[in-house]
């Protein structure tokens, strides 16, 4: 097992494990869009990292974070988007070696957390982060919009 940061060619297979995630999470597909993620992802205006778990054979798993800046607490931290790992490769330590990936990019960028949202149906998920020591933040509340919604309630 390998992490490593992705390149553009992997994004194909990243394409295919966000869609994957998005069935298990029970959202919209997604697509498979794989330019749409060479888009966001490198170049000039790059909106996410990413990391992907490989094997010998294939890419077996990925991890999308963003940068996130708190102004009030003058705290640097990161976003974590998405982590996914194939059925196949689970219990094989790829999530464990993403985060730490992950975690080690944080702390080159000085960030002092990683952040995240749990589906709460995802019981496997939340077993998993809680045996890391993870805790769910009763001080505050992930909340969404969408924009043509925000923006009608605004204008009214």
């Amino acid at each position: 097992m390998r992490v490593r940061a992705a390149q553009p060619e992997d994004m194909e297979a990243v394409s295919a494990m966000a869609r994957a995630l998005a069935a298990h999470l029970e959202d919209p597909d997604p697509g498979g869009d794989a330019d749409a993620l060479i888009r966001s992802g490198f170049g000039s205006e790059r909106w996410f990292e990413c990391l992907v778990a490989e094997t010998d054979d294939a890419l077996v798993g990925f991890a999308l974070a963003c940068r996130r800046y708190e102004a009030h607490m003058g705290r640097r931290s990161l976003w974590i988007g998405d982590l996914y790992v194939s059925p196949n490769a689970r219990r094989t330590g790829a999530a464990r070696a993403l985060l730490l990936a992950l975690a080690d990019r944080a702390q080159l960028l000085g960030c002092t957390h990683i952040t995240w949202e749990l589906w709460r149906k995802n019981e496997l998920a939340r077993a998993f982060y809680a045996e890391l020591g993870a805790r769910e933040d009763d001080e505050v509340a992930p909340m969404a919009m969408a924009i043509g919604d925000l923006t009608a309630q605004l204008r009214g």
